[in-house]
């Protein structure tokens, strides 16, 4: 169905916060003057925490496009790592809460939504969608440092072979399970095509050098490699495509001002549906 316009009051923007049992979450709503029925966009944000210019950047896209924003943001303080779900920390299940109180205060805002997250924020985002897939319409994933990709070859957290520990083979059974309607949802994975630098801040192991890659730009193909590969391997037409930016290294600022990211963000509903 094509997106339609409602007439609503100015854009408007407030803060929600949800408790659950993994801890408090909160994010910025920003609703735009005129918004399109189309799923939300929620925007993660990376171990820089950087929500508040996340929002800034991207509100204009979203006020242009007719698009709803929800921008989390987990304080370092309550939520030291928030990259992926474990056994420590479940942002997993603080964001699934978030949503319904959302979906509660605003019906418009109900149903699955399509997800960004850059870097720390991409990883929270592609693991939310392996074990939720019925919660996320789209995803846009940005530079991951490293990636679960769906192939039961590689160990967990690598990959959906079984790993060690009680937990861990927990969310691989849910992840196995829910995979082909995993591999059903659209991706699109956006790297820069300088974003080849072994930072401190990038995941360096022997088996995740040798299994996805040297650096970002190397992992970002080999995850979609393999994610058309399950999906062909499933009976599955591939959803997964590669947007690699042109002089762009890790900095999200320079990719959303220089390569248009919010833009591409928001505006790829028509390529993906």
């Amino acid at each position: 169905m094509k997106d339609t316009l409602i007439e609503t009051s100015p854009p408007t923007r407030h803060r929600v916060t949800a408790c659950s049992s993994a801890g408090r979450l909160a994010a910025c709503i920003i609703r735009p003057a005129r918004p399109r029925v189309a799923p939300p966009l929620v925007v993660l944000h990376g171990i820089s925490r950087n929500a508040g210019t996340l929002a800034r950047l991207f509100a204009p896209e979203a006020e242009r496009s007719g698009r709803s924003l929800i921008v989390p943001h987990f304080p370092e303080e309550t939520w030291p790592v928030f990259q992926r779900p474990g056994k420590a920390a479940r942002p997993d299940l603080a964001l699934m809460a978030l949503l319904d109180r959302v979906a509660t205060d605003d019906p418009d805002l109900a149903g699955p939504v399509d997800i960004f997250g850059h870097s720390g924020g991409a990883q929270l985002a592609h693991r939310l969608a392996m074990l939720y897939p019925h919660r996320v319409a789209a995803l846009h994933l940005a530079a991951a440092g490293w990636y679960c990709l769906p192939d039961e070859t590689m160990r967990y957290p690598y990959g959906l072979a079984p790993g060690t520990g009680a937990f861990a083979a927990k969310l691989v059974r849910r992840t196995t399970a829910a995979l082909r309607d995993f591999l059903r949802i659209p991706a699109c994975i956006y790297v820069g095509t300088e974003d080849v630098t072994r930072d401190d801040a990038l995941r360096k192991t022997r088996a995740l050098d040798a299994g996805q890659g040297l650096h970002r730009r190397a992992r970002a193909r080999s995850y979609v490699t393999a994610h058309n590969a399950a999906a062909e391997a499933a009976g599955i037409p591939p959803r997964a495509r590669l947007i690699e930016m042109p002089g762009c290294d890790h900095d999200v600022v320079r990719a959303i001002t220089q390569n248009d990211l919010a833009t591409r963000v928001l505006d790829a509903r028509t390529a993906l549906i």
